[in-house]
């Protein structure tokens, strides 16, 4: 097993791949990875609709204190030099990282808005829950993060067969 220590802290730098698909997509996923909370399974169910595409995905660990973290390079590295160095976004799909962000709150728009501040803060392409917010709503919001400096590449909506493109 390789580890490193890290403030008192081991690091397990190993990975597993979870699943495999005919078409050579797959999920790896570090074993430093907490599987048991229901965080890990909404990822990984982007994951796999991500492999599914021929995509091949790898989930990382969340690292504290990442400025700290001897190992925040080797896991994150291509984060060196964009405005989310230092954070750990929580898929890397064909070499492009992606947020996922869920929500707890009953409130539809704040839910979109509150996933939206959190996600776009680590990375410019995120996944979010489904919210039961129109697409045109959604559009026309992202319009005006863009209008007020927020940079968004893509938004992806994680619905109970899969994902799918709004942005």
């Amino acid at each position: 097993m390789k580890t490193k220590n890290i403030d008192k802290h081991q690091v397990d730098l190993t990975t597993e791949v979870v699943v495999r698909f005919p078409n050579g997509g797959k999920v790896v996923v570090y074993n430093a990875i907490d599987r048991t909370t229901g965080d890990f399974h909404r990822i990984l169910s982007c994951a796999k609709y991500f492999a599914q595409q021929g995509k091949q995905v790898v989930m990382p660990p969340k690292l504290n204190v990442t400025y700290k973290n001897s190992v925040y390079d080797t896991i994150f590295g291509t984060l060196r030099g964009t405005p989310y160095y230092g954070k750990c976004p929580d898929l890397l799909v064909d070499g492009v990282w992606y947020e996922h962000e869920g929500f707890t709150n009953v409130n539809p728009k704040t839910n979109f808005s509150n996933m939206c501040n959190r996600g776009f803060h680590q990375s410019d392409r995120i996944i979010i829950e489904k919210c039961y917010l129109t697409d045109g709503y959604m559009l026309r919001s992202l319009v005006g993060q863009m209008k007020s400096g927020v940079k968004i590449s893509e938004l992806w909506i994680h619905e109970r067969d899969g994902c799918r493109q709004v942005l």
